[in-house]
């Protein structure tokens, strides 16, 4: 599923597509914002987007054996919530 899918999965719920889509990109906006800012993201009942700095670190080229210096960055991880855990784990299984 990308952007495309749920904006038309939300126009059922609202009047229409273009209310849809807004409502889309002001949430993505939002949840960006907020991660730029070092804030937790926090869903109920689906899971928790949260920005991490990583460590600089040093590598070597294996060809050359030269030192290269890899800058700390930003990163964004995703802890699901144990319902969608459990949910999608479900899917999966066979009932009889």
């Amino acid at each position: 599923m990308n952007k495309e899918d749920i904006i038309q999965a939300l126009s059922t719920y609202l009047f229409d597509r273009k209310q849809a889509k807004t409502a889309v990109e002001a949430t993505l906006a939002i949840m960006k914002d907020a991660l730029k800012k070092g804030d937790k993201v926090v869903l109920s009942n689906f899971g928790t987007f949260k920005a991490k700095e990583t460590n600089p670190i040093t590598l070597k080229n294996p060809k050359t054996g030269k030192e290269i210096k890899v800058p700390s960055k930003m990163k964004v991880r995703f802890k699901a919530s144990k319902n969608i855990l459990e949910d999608t784990n479900d899917l999966g299984r066979i009932t009889k």
